[in-house]
């Protein structure tokens, strides 16, 4: 078990208790969100393929560019 899932089964153990004030309840519920949101699986990178301008120019003369395209926008 990792150690943000003990995190998460000690806070629902708290909200099971009889002497916990509404308010905490909800901090609790939030606190597990939180934690499952930044725990989740994370999507394999994509690579950044950057093209070489001269090289694109050589194979098709009618490759054009502009600053933008440079950009990525």
């Amino acid at each position: 078990m990792l150690d943000y899932e003990k995190l998460i089964k000690r806070l629902e153990d708290e909200n099971t208790r009889v002497d916990v004030t509404d308010a905490q309840k909800e901090v609790n519920k939030h606190r597990i969100k939180w934690i499952r949101m930044v725990n989740r699986p994370k999507p394999p990178v994509t690579p950044y393929i950057r093209f070489n301008l001269v090289e694109e120019k050589l194979k098709n003369p009618d490759f054009q560019w502009s600053p933008n395209s440079l950009m990525g926008k």
